[in-house]
């Protein structure tokens, strides 16, 4: 197995590989709802364990944009031959402040659309147009079957949630 396969974060370790199409939406789904129930339900979710580490919310609207950019670049590449997407620019968006101020729960609300949407449009993607690739950025630039990029959304979900729980330990 290639550095590129798994998750480079030992605790992580996920494997892109490894997800089954038909297991995505769901997976998503569930894990996006725990970020929400857990972001909504304790005090402190805004609130950064450390300067350096975001905070529950952060990680929460970095997932929940992650989720809207990544189902657009799905379409993109539905429409486009192998077409280079944008990034998403996570970390300067949390630098800019851009998540600051959002109430906990209204990142849960806008998290779980994210998650819906995202997985109504995978559902409705036929298996030979998920063979379909794009350039994808991440973790080195390449050609990426839509099913890996799924996949990637899905890291990034159950990543994330993981996260979200280290930063709420002990509140």
């Amino acid at each position: 197995m290639s550095n590129f396969e798994r998750c480079e974060i030992k605790s992580c370790g996920f494997e892109w590989d490894a997800v089954q199409s038909s297991e995505v939406g769901r997976r998503i789904l569930e894990s996006s709802r725990a970020i929400a129930t857990l972001i909504s339900t304790h005090t402190r979710s805004s609130v950064r364990p450390a300067p350096d580490v975001w905070s529950p919310v952060e990680y929460a609207g970095h997932v929940r944009d992650v989720l809207f950019n990544i189902r657009d670049r799905l379409v993109v590449a539905i429409n486009e031959e192998n077409p280079l997407c944008k990034g998403l620019f996570g970390t300067p968006r949390i630098e800019l402040g851009l998540y600051k101020d959002d109430a906990p729960s209204v990142v849960a609300h806008e998290l779980t659309v994210a998650a819906d949407l995202f997985t109504r449009t995978w559902d409705r993607i036929s298996m030979p147009l998920r063979d379909r690739t794009m350039i994808y950025g991440y973790p080195r630039l390449a050609d990426r079957s839509l099913h890996w990029v799924a996949a990637q959304a899905l890291h990034e979900v159950e990543h994330h949630l993981s996260d979200v729980r280290d930063g709420l330990v002990g509140s």
